[in-house]
């Protein structure tokens, strides 16, 4: 709510602000898919879409959570402004979130990043149920103050190192 409130990120639930013409303006990491890889200084990024927003039985109310049932799109309007910005490599504003596993989240609440480029775009199939969604990688930009790490459990770092190193060679 404050990033919403501070004007760094506008949507108080939504992960991507932006639109298909001008791009995102700006991105919150906040854990909500596993297929996600944090190296502070680049990442990857899970698009949105493919849930079903009504719910499940046993968590009605969970929407922005629900598991993902059918494919995502680039026709989705927030997934086309990260792929616009891929396109106009103008810089994206990153928030982190405290529900993130990453060294680089914040203990508690939201916390702005810095400037990211989305290096690329492209669908790939999901980790959890193989169904295809939308990939951004993106590198942080040069010229920032260093981010705050925290400790985490060194072999879960080095597995999602060793992942993240195959996924992001291509930057």
């Amino acid at each position: 709510m404050e990033a919403s409130a501070d004007a760094v990120h506008a949507p108080t639930v939504a992960g991507i602000s932006g639109n298909p013409h001008d791009g995102a303006w700006s991105v919150a990491l906040s854990g909500g898919y596993p297929d996600d890889i944090d190296l502070g200084y680049a990442f990857t990024y899970t698009g949105c879409g493919g849930r079903d927003l009504k719910g499940t039985k046993q968590n009605p109310k969970n929407l922005r959570t629900a598991p993902q049932t059918s494919h995502q799109s680039f026709d989705n309007p927030l997934n086309a402004a990260l792929k616009r910005s891929a396109e106009t490599r103008n810089p994206v504003r990153v928030i982190r979130g405290y529900k993130l596993q990453s060294r680089y989240a914040p203990l508690t609440g939201y916390r702005y990043d810095g400037l990211y480029v989305v290096e690329k775009a492209w669908m790939a199939k999901g980790l959890t149920n193989g169904l295809m969604v939308c990939r951004y990688a993106f590198k942080r930009m040069d010229h920032q103050e260093p981010l705050p790490q925290r400790d985490l459990d060194q072999d879960d770092d080095n597995n999602k190192a060793d992942a993240a190193k195959t996924e992001l060679s291509e930057l």
